[in-house]
């Protein structure tokens, strides 16, 4: 270990020269870097800054830099204070599932539009919906951008590779007859209050789940949404916890009216939770977390996958009492399509497009950024509204031309008398 012009030790690596000023030193792969400066802390940074940069390609020509060692630093370094902490984990989970196997061992100094197209076009190829490719070309776009802004690259290999479409999926809705059925099976349920409240107010999971009693107005039957629970592994644990968020957007910050079923079903579900408390033998509210209105039965907040499971439970209960009268009435058994929490949102707007309210109020219920969202979402609802509006106006231009043609005769016969 070196020591200073006054005996003092310093960091592995460092010496000080007679004129006072600090030199740090390291070899990688038969190089020598150095780097001098009078502040010693901020030498002891620099070289920690200066050895990454060598180890992961950084420094020089950057031939060496892998995708994978790009996308840990452009996500770990350089979009880490600017994301969710969900995005974040969103975003490791695309790459991993759709990315790394692929190509993440190449270089990022080989990559050409070529390669970009044939994984983009592989995925279309396996059926991925045209969202979850466009979600890869972005990561692997805004990686590339960061790769030449700092020179690691001299063009984006991104740039003129076309994303492929794929058929687009429907959307899965509840016909009135499948919401009926819900309904009727969830009662009794644990959750059946969760589901009424979903039906009733097109929230999103995370959003009914985040739900706290401070958000719900009983006088003015109100319901604010202004945040998002989510459960998500942590970067320094690695283990999964619950966790407020803001919600997907400012638009995402609303209030919702009560209609009577959710006003009655979240009145059920503040007696329920005190009958709950009281009957539990372990009631063990998380820290933080002891206002939620949905909560299981020890207290805990709940995972969309508890949510799922809920619904999964009610449609084979569903499909065992359809498939019983199909056996009764000797007809064919048809089981109810698989659904999902996010259906029960789109429920929701399906009976609002249904009943005729104006697609910017619907808009609003949703919280969608843009009105074109809510109506590319729904285009199955409003083009049969189109329809029955077009029929509408054809029986008033026959109405009207009725009338003149009564009015006509009645003229005629009236100049013959």
């Amino acid at each position: 270990m070196g020591k200073d012009l006054k005996g003092n030790p310093l960091p592995p690596g460092i010496m000080q020269r007679k004129s006072g000023i600090y030199r740090g030193r390291f070899y990688y792969k038969g190089e020598t870097y150095t780097k001098d400066n009078a502040d010693l802390k901020k030498l002891v940074q620099e070289m920690e800054d200066l050895r990454y940069e060598v180890k992961h390609g950084l420094k020089g020509k950057g031939d060496n830099i892998t995708l994978d060692t790009w996308f840990d630093i452009w996500l770990n370094t350089h979009k880490k204070r600017t994301i969710k902490e969900s995005t974040q984990v969103r975003y490791d989970d695309f790459y991993r599932r759709y990315i790394k196997k692929q190509i993440g061992k190449q270089r990022v100094a080989d990559f050409n539009p070529i390669i970009l197209e044939r994984l983009l076009q592989n995925m279309a190829d396996d059926d991925y919906s045209t969202k979850t490719i466009r979600d890869v070309y972005n990561i692997l776009n805004a990686m590339f951008k960061y790769a030449v802004h700092n020179r690691i690259l001299t063009f984006n290999p991104c740039a003129g590779v076309e994303v492929p479409k794929t058929k687009t999926k429907q959307i899965r809705v509840l016909t009135v007859k499948e919401q009926r059925e819900v309904l009727e099976h969830a009662k009794e349920r644990i959750h059946e209050n969760l589901i009424q409240v979903a039906l009733g107010t097109g929230m999103r999971g995370g959003e009914l789940l985040g739900l706290t009693w401070d958000d719900v107005d009983f006088r003015k039957r109100e319901i604010s949404v202004n945040k998002t629970l989510v459960y998500i592994k942590d970067k320094e644990t690695k283990k999964y916890v619950f966790k407020y968020q803001t919600p997907k957007t400012k638009n995402s910050i609303r209030t919702i009216p009560m209609q009577d079923s959710v006003y009655k079903a979240l009145k059920r579900q503040w007696i329920q939770l005190k009958e709950m408390q009281l009957s539990a033998s372990e009631w063990q509210p998380l820290e933080g977390f002891e206002n939620l209105v949905f909560v299981g039965k020890n207290g805990k907040p709940i995972t969309e996958h508890t949510f799922q499971v809920t619904l999964d439970w009610i449609e084979k209960s569903i499909n065992k009492e359809r498939k019983k009268q199909a056996e009764k009435n000797k007809t064919v058994f048809i089981p109810i399509p698989h659904f999902y929490p996010h259906a029960l949102r789109h429920t929701f707007a399906t009976r609002c497009f249904e009943a005729g309210i104006d697609a910017k109020v619907v808009q609003g219920f949703l919280g969608h950024y843009s009105i074109a969202i809510t109506l590319d979402l729904y285009t199955h609802v409003t083009d049969d509204k189109a329809k029955s509006e077009m029929d509408k106006l054809q029986i008033c231009i026959r109405k009207s031309y009725n009338q003149n043609k009564n009015k006509k005769e009645n003229r005629k016969g009236a100049t013959f008398l």
